[in-house]
């Protein structure tokens, strides 16, 4: 009879490889669905419960907003920027859960907006 001891990962480094990995999901339903749909990218960052896209474009926004729709909120930093942020979700296929998206573009506050952007804040 032989004796063997067996590691187990910590719990800090499974919690670690669970956000590793939910990041990794999360910036491929990301990839997958600006590349199905031809929706710009920007500069995006995957994080664990979201992507976050960075654009100084609003046209960027603009072409999220058009093709998944979703709220768009502002936020005025007081210093003559204000962040505009489309809160939406990327495409999923049946039984998942999407991954939320947020598009954040800066403008000098006060800046005139699409139509459709100025109203998806109201929404």
């Amino acid at each position: 009879m032989s004796t063997q001891t067996t590691d187990r990962p910590s719990t800090e480094l499974i919690a670690f490889r669970r956000e590793c990995d939910a990041r990794r999901r999360n910036e491929i339903e990301f990839e997958t669905t600006a590349n199905i749909r031809s929706l710009p990218a920007g500069h995006y960052r995957a994080e664990a419960d979201a992507v976050h896209v960075f654009a100084t474009d609003i046209d960027v926004l603009a072409a999220w907003l058009y093709e998944m729709g979703g709220p768009v909120t502002t936020h005025d930093t007081g210093h003559g920027v204000t962040v505009w942020t489309l809160h939406t979700r990327t495409d999923v296929d049946p039984g998942r859960v999407a991954c939320p998206v947020r598009v954040s573009v800066p403008l000098v506050t006060g800046e005139p907006v699409m139509h459709e952007i100025a109203a998806a804040v109201a929404a």
